[in-house]
């Protein structure tokens, strides 16, 4: 039995990802995305049991890629580690805006399993933590901690956009003042 490689199974995680971009999710055919992958077929019926398979997998790759690039734990204090937190969401969304409208499309779709809801979840849990931190050291407001996530979130994806096109000195001062907005919208 041939071992799997996981860098193939990456590459046609990227060209799921791209064909989805290209056709759209109903567009989406196993055959597009082997040959986009430089693979055949077969092939990736070895990595994914079917297109419903092939979905969840990436949602999920999608997802801890995601709160890998934005949540990282550095012990520091509340308000330094939600500035840092705003302003690589910020980048993430600026950087990959196809894997965005991904996990948009994804969120309540029956191609993602429970399973993989509640492991992709996981990934959320360092941010839930950090506003927890902040409503309890009484430097947030004492707000439901999903509104304050969607609310990050959704001011990071409105405010992506805008930073089309900018200079790098230019960009840096619209994260900060992005990050500013999001903490000044939450403290107590």
């Amino acid at each position: 039995m041939r071992q799997k490689d996981e860098g193939k199974a990456q590459d046609i995680l990227r060209a799921t990802l791209d064909e989805i971009q290209s056709v759209g999710l109903a567009g989406l055919s196993i055959e597009a995305v082997a040959r986009r992958a430089g693979v055949a077929t077969g092939t990736v019926y070895i990595y994914f049991k079917g297109k419903d398979a092939l979905l969840d997998a990436l949602y999920l790759h999608t997802k801890q890629t995601f709160a890998a690039f934005v949540v990282r734990d550095e012990g520091l204090p509340v308000r330094a580690a939600f500035t840092r937190l705003a302003k690589a969401y910020l980048d993430y969304i600026v950087e990959h805006n196809a894997e965005i409208v991904f996990m948009a499309q994804m969120a309540n779709s029956p191609y993602v399993t429970e399973e993989t809801r509640a492991t992709a979840a996981l990934g959320a849990r360092p941010v839930a933590l950090l506003l927890e931190r902040g409503k309890a050291e009484q430097l947030l407001k004492d707000l439901d901690t999903r509104w304050m996530m969607e609310f990050l979130g959704g001011t990071a994806r409105a405010m992506a956009p805008l930073a089309a096109g900018m200079s790098p000195e230019r960009y840096a001062a619209f994260q900060e003042s992005v990050a500013t907005l999001c903490w000044d919208a939450l403290k107590a």
